[in-house]
């Protein structure tokens, strides 16, 4: 997968950007405000969620704009390309509920329909206490890299997710016992695909570790 072409209106200090990429690597320098966090942050907004920041969409409009802000990017995969882009209407609130997610040009239903074209995962400087703080930072880090190998997985996160607060809910009520049985057995078995996923990828990344370590020079006889 490659990202060769992106384009920015209106966000963050762009007012608008566009940018072919030709290189499989590429390095962004510049001073302090140059915007080469909002570029990143940019990218970080073709995949559901509010991007590397967790900003409210409404505060990455570039300050002045009227219009809202948008983001799109070509991506090659496999030789095909497709457009993918993301934006919020102007006067629209900043709920994930007002983003606009449209791909080859037709709206989607959903910003989960960006997972087909694009998955990605970011470690930045600021979440350097990931860890060091509450292990519910790293299950979400890990859910997110699950993402980028199983595009399902968010769906079943955010249904074991409901089904915990409606358990939690009964418990506080003193709902019937009946009632409990059959929510937590729902509760165990998203748990456990939940759980299964996650194990999944960490397999398919030791594994990777290991042959990328037998191809170095020496790595073999390590």
């Amino acid at each position: 997968m490659a990202l060769t072409a992106l384009s920015l209106i209106d966000l963050r200090n762009y007012s608008s950007l566009s940018l072919v990429i030709g290189a499989s690597i590429v390095v962004l320098t510049g001073g302090n405000g140059a915007g080469k966090t909002n570029l990143l942050e940019a990218v970080s907004l073709l995949t559901p969620g509010r991007g590397l920041r967790r900003a409210a969409f409404e505060e990455i409009t570039r300050a002045g704009s009227k219009s809202g802000w948008a983001v799109s990017a070509v991506v090659s995969r496999d030789g095909e390309e497709a457009r993918i882009g993301t934006g919020l209407a102007g006067g629209v609130p900043g709920a994930e509920s007002g983003r606009k997610v449209r791909i080859n040009g037709a709206q989607a239903a959903s910003a989960e329909a960006l997972l087909e074209y694009l998955r990605i995962l970011w470690l930045t400087p600021a979440m350097d206490g990931l860890f060091a703080g509450p292990g519910s930072d790293r299950r979400r880090f890990l859910d997110r890299f699950v993402l980028t190998v199983d595009p399902l997985h968010g769906a079943r996160v955010r249904d074991f997710e409901r089904l915990l607060t409606q358990r939690n809910r009964l418990l506080a009520e003193g709902a019937a016992a009946a009632w409990l049985d059959a929510l937590e057995a729902q509760l165990a078995e998203r748990a456990v695909s939940v759980a299964l996923a996650r194990a999944e990828t960490l397999a398919l990344l030791a594994a990777r570790i290991d042959r990328q370590a037998a191809d170095e020079p020496g790595g073999a006889s390590a």
